[in-house]
């Protein structure tokens, strides 16, 4: 019998939540409905007629009762759906992005009722590793068949801290829409800025993301301070925080949803990523990037793969210094700066039809 592959999410796919990988996935599955065979998730508002759906539904009183003293039975339903998969597939494989507990209540469940043996369970890692005790970490690696990641830069960090990964690993680098997100010709790029009601004959700036400490915008407003002391001719625009950032050339533009974002990454000069923590496969830098943004990111790993070691953009070395920042505003500034330096095709760049193929790749190999 042919292998099946199945979705495993807490989250309601397809959705219309924000977030990342759920966010991708929706626009994965809606562009190429034969990845998956089965979604197992709760009831989403609209189904895929081409996809079978799975429902999870609430749990009931006594299921919460019991996962008081077994946490694994907060899954069960999970386990209740691909056990009567198991029923009519000889080997299923299972495919679990960025739920820890998820997976280790599978695993659990699985080899309780030895039926392990016929599930492939793949995990898909959206952040940069296993933020958890030694203990924990080789649990999760042994309860996965494919560990999938973001780069390279959190592969080796991981063996490094692990040594042991006794589980496949693949790369699958995140992919963005190129009809989206892409750059514009100068004078498209004016045009645009009239119809955004931005100034045509000043440098902005712009920071998007939510208004977490690790982000880093407390930073970058402190550096702004020193930058306007000796530049009138730029304007910080800031994206993502709940609270409104005031300031002196400052504009704060609220909260967009991800698909109102790429004019803004178009009509921008240069695009600040001023995170202070490891990441995942950061979209926001990714999504700039194809946009044609200049882009000046924080040199943590592994943001420098990223932008392919530097030659995409500026790497800011130890972020969390403000002078730092304020140094590389001024360099781009006053300094010619090769933003990409190897000419690379920004189109081609992280295109999520090549994302959609690797994903396809990894589900496919034996």
């Amino acid at each position: 019998m042919e292998n099946k592959n199945i979705l495993l999410s807490q989250v309601v796919i397809p959705s219309n939540q924000i977030g990342s990988w759920n966010v991708m996935l929706t626009n994965l599955i809606k562009l190429d409905d034969s990845i998956f065979d089965v979604i197992i998730c709760p009831k989403p508002s609209s189904n895929l007629k081409t996809i079978n759906h799975l429902v999870v539904h609430n749990r009931s009183i006594l299921n919460k009762l019991i996962s008081k003293y077994k946490r694994e039975y907060k899954y069960f339903k999970y386990w209740i759906k691909v056990k009567n998969l198991l029923k009519k597939e000889d080997k299923i494989t299972l495919n679990i992005i960025d739920d820890v507990k998820l997976l280790m209540a599978i695993n659990f469940f699985s080899k309780k009722a030895k039926l392990r043996e016929r599930i492939q369970i793949y995990y898909y890692l959206h952040g940069y590793r296993f933020d958890l005790d030694i203990q924990l970490r080789n649990a999760i690696y042994s309860s996965i068949d494919k560990l999938i990641l973001l780069t390279n830069k959190s592969y080796q960090s991981q063996i490094q801290e692990n040594h042991t990964i006794p589980c496949e690993v693949d790369i699958l680098r995140n992919g963005i829409n190129s009809e989206i997100f892409y750059p514009l010709k100068k004078v498209e790029k004016k045009e645009l800025r009239i119809k955004l009601n931005l100034k045509t004959n000043v440098k902005y700036f712009l920071w998007v993301s939510q208004d977490r400490p690790k982000k880093g915008l407390s930073i970058i407003l402190k550096a702004w301070k020193k930058i306007i002391e000796n530049h009138n001719d730029v304007e910080l625009l800031i994206i993502g925080t709940h609270n409104e950032i005031k300031g002196q050339q400052i504009t704060w533009l609220e909260r967009k949803k991800n698909e109102e974002l790429a004019v803004y990454y178009q009509s921008t000069d240069y695009y600040l990523f001023s995170t202070l923590c490891h990441e995942g496969h950061p979209l926001t830098l990714t999504e700039a990037l194809k946009s044609g943004a200049k882009c000046l990111a924080s040199d943590i790993d592994p943001v420098s793969e990223v932008m392919h070691n530097g030659d995409l953009g500026y790497l800011v070395k130890n972020p969390h210094f403000v002078e730092n920042w304020v140094n590389a505003i001024n360099d781009v500034l006053v300094n010619k700066i090769n933003f990409n330096k190897n000419n690379i095709d920004l189109i081609k760049l992280y295109d999520e039809k090549d994302w959609i193929a690797s994903f396809k790749e990894i589900l496919n190999k034996e």
